[in-house]
This record gives structure tokens, sequence and C-alpha cells, in this order.
């Protein structure tokens, strides 16, 4: 009896995340946030990357490049994103799909600049 609560308790609990999915390519709101009406450039944020600083940007995620990480193009300019599963849409998300991203920019020593979304959110 134990083992079969035990399953479906687990079954319940990861249904949540059969909703977000991503179709497109892949390579093997918080008030303290940024306004939401303020865009920032992907590649103003590239040439001059500022860690912590809040973004909102808009784009298409145009690739998935690993576990939560995906390639936002504003298509004149790329940044990698990370989603957190349970940050990402519900519904179907593709390279077509025009999305705003409301995040933080998260500069490293040894790798590119990225952003760390806390919102995703579809526009068209």
């Amino acid at each position: 009896m134990r083992t079969v609560l035990l399953a479906s308790s687990m079954a319940v609990g990861l249904s949540g995340f059969a909703f977000a999915e991503y179709s497109g390519p892949s390579v093997t709101e918080t008030p303290d946030k940024a306004d939401a009406n303020t865009l920032s450039d992907i590649q103003t944020i590239r040439d001059n990357p500022v860690d912590g600083e809040d973004v909102v940007l808009e784009g298409f995620l145009v690739r998935k490049i690993g576990d939560e990480m995906y390639v936002l193009s504003d298509r004149s300019s790329e940044i990698n994103v990370e989603i957190d599963d349970d940050d990402f849409p519900s519904g179907n998300v593709s390279e077509t799909t025009r999305v705003r991203v409301e995040g933080e920019v998260d500069t490293h020593r040894l790798r590119e600049t990225d952003v760390e979304v806390d919102r995703v959110t579809i526009i068209d």
C-alpha cells in the first residue's frame, strides 16, 4: 500500500512538467525586477555586461544548448539564457515563438555572459 501511494505521489508531482515543452532545434514576476516596459538590448549587454543587472529582453529561443540553457536571439545578436523548468511557459515554444524574458545578467570568468531568467512570457 505504501509503495502504491509513493508511486502515485511521484506521478502527480512530476505531471506538472509535462505541460512545458520546447520543440525547436537543440544541440548534443517579481516587483523588484526590471520594469517590464523597459527593454534591454542583447548587444549592449554583451558589449558591457553588468553582473546582477535586471534586464528585460524580447526575441526568440532559437536553440536549446543544454539542460535549462537556451540561446535567445533578437535577430541581430544572441545571448545564452538559463531558464529553470518551473519558469518555462506552459504550452509549445519553438524557434518561431516570440518571447519576453525577465532576469538578471550573470557574468563569469571562464565563459560568456548569460542571463539567469526569472520569468518567460509568450508574446506572439
